[in-house]
């Protein structure tokens, strides 16, 4: 038959499109919003309460250091101290169980609704998107896409907001303790981003284009199995390892080219937050060194304290500055190292978006198919039993009337024109007719336009020019259903469902 041109098969956009995340969190907080607020409770608890360890590193340091002036005073404030800290991470843990438990019952039941409308809206699509489109391209929507979400809703997200919400804790922290310590960090926070910017943007990239170069494998892998008899046939094994070549360098290409950088950033970054470790290091012991006790560092608490901004910086602050430093640099690294995960789901929500976008089938009919029977007078009129007789149900907006024509199967096609893409018509001026109980046969060679016709009269597509009528009545005033209800079709490639032979025969 005449198909439509292998071109068109599985052609993507080049980039994701813009809000593609905005839309997945819109459509995530629409289905389980009262169970995300509880994660975000406990997202928040979690954070801050594994990000308030410099406190309480700083004030066992102090109770330390007083104890080995006043052993008992001191000792009662270690204790204190150590309660406080394992009251906290005990908060964080079971803060964090509880949000892990609840995101992943979350995301299968999200992911499991994403793939029911997915298949839904499948099934409202015409033939012409799955003629235009490998099956192991759409199959890969449901295995390869909807797994990079899972990964983004299970994982990223939650680690994202906790990373965030960590930032926020730790920074705040540290500005309370030392401005000038944390103008420090904050260089070397500068250069974590720079170098996120740099990289980070190549990934992501790569990340859309090797997504969608899975798509293309499965689908040419698909279309190889399903081909395979006819791949010996016709003796095109080597050419066929030729194509696979060529679609598994793209796939490798882009698949090197993304992990490439993603696999550059955390260790440059992790290099980054050591060598801010050993600078604030020795920059905390010179400033303990230059001030001497003077009350020259500048704490944000200190102004509440004792109302004025600045106070001595002293070896406690320095050594849990230090531990928040690094807790600091991590936060930020897991951040950047999300922006790969990131990538990866928007190209999957992009694919996944544009099926759930694709147009449905129009159905503009309203002549229905009825049961009939005749009535005192010879005329058909609608019944509800079946009777064995079949009318199409016929109503003119013009006057209101309904009129019944009996279904008789006579088709004709007048001066038809169709192309499966307008720039290119396959079949110009065809007419011909089969009267009920006439037995039509066309010959012709592969590609000559046979099963065409047949598609036709479905209206699996629609004509670009002329008519087709079926007992006298234009196919495109009947609904779809109806016309396909009152056809039998034998199509050349046997599908087999799953189940019995009987369940596949009804």
């Amino acid at each position: 038959m005449a198909g439509p041109m292998r071109g068109m098969r599985g052609v993507p956009a080049q980039k994701a499109p813009k809000g593609t995340t905005k839309r997945l969190l819109k459509l995530l907080l629409s289905d389980y919003k009262k169970q995300l607020i509880v994660v975000a409770v406990c997202l928040i608890l979690s954070a801050v309460s594994g990000s308030v360890g410099g406190i309480f590193m700083k004030n066992l340091y102090e109770e330390i250091e007083l104890a080995l002036v006043d052993f008992a005073a001191g000792w009662s404030g270690v204790i204190t101290c150590i309660a406080l800290m394992a009251t906290t991470y005990l908060i964080n843990v079971t803060a964090t169980l509880i949000y892990t438990q609840i995101m992943a019952r979350v995301t299968q039941g999200f992911l499991k609704k994403t793939r029911e409308k997915m298949f839904n809206k499948m099934q409202t699509l015409p033939i012409r998107y799955f003629d235009t489109h490998t099956h192991g391209n759409i199959m890969s929507y449901y295995t390869n896409d909807i797994d990079v979400l899972r990964m983004l809703i299970s994982q990223t997200i939650p680690a994202l907001c906790s990373s965030v919400i960590t930032l926020s804790v730790v920074f705040g922290t540290m500005i309370s303790f030392s401005l000038w310590l944390t103008l420090v960090v904050l260089f070397g926070v500068f250069l974590m981003l720079t170098v996120t910017k740099k990289v980070g943007g190549g990934s992501a990239k790569y990340f859309l284009k090797m997504q969608r170069s899975v798509g293309k494998l499965e689908g040419y892998i698909e279309e190889s199995m399903s081909g395979e008899k006819v791949i010996k046939v016709f003796n095109h094994e080597d050419e066929a390892i030729a194509d696979f070549d060529k679609v598994n360098e793209d796939w490798f290409e882009n698949a090197y080219q993304a992990h490439k950088y993603a696999n550059t950033l955390m260790p440059i970054l992790n290099n980054i937050g050591n060598m801010l470790y050993v600078l604030l290091a020795f920059v905390g012991g010179a400033l303990l060194i230059w001030f001497n006790g003077r009350e020259w560092n500048l704490s944000i608490s200190s102004l509440f304290t004792t109302g004025s901004i600045t106070n001595v910086l002293t070896i406690p602050v320095v050594i849990s500055f230090l531990n928040m430093a690094r807790q600091f640099s991590g936060q930020v690294s897991q951040v950047s190292n999300q922006i790969n995960a990131i990538a990866m789901a928007q190209a999957g929500a992009a694919r996944i978006f544009t099926i759930l976008d694709e147009q449905p089938e129009v159905d503009e009919g309203y002549v229905t198919l009825v049961n009939a029977t005749y009535d005192e007078n010879g005329n058909l009129t609608e019944c509800d039993n079946r009777t064995g007789i079949w009318a199409w149900k016929h109503p003119h907006k013009e006057d209101g009337t309904i009129t019944y024509t009996l279904l008789r199967g006579d088709i004709v096609l007048e001066e038809v024109d169709f192309g499966y893409v307008p720039e290119k018509i396959v079949l110009h001026d065809i007419s011909l007719y089969a009267r009920p109980g006439q037995k039509v046969a066309f010959v012709g060679a592969t590609g000559a336009g046979k099963t065409t016709i047949t598609n036709l009269i479905n209206r699996f597509y629609d004509i670009a020019d002329g008519k087709v009528r079926y007992d006298g009545i234009n196919i495109n005033k009947i609904k779809k259903a109806d016309l396909r209800r009152s056809l039998g079709i034998v199509l050349q490639d046997t599908n087999l469902f799953t189940g019995t032979v009987m369940e596949n025969i009804r």
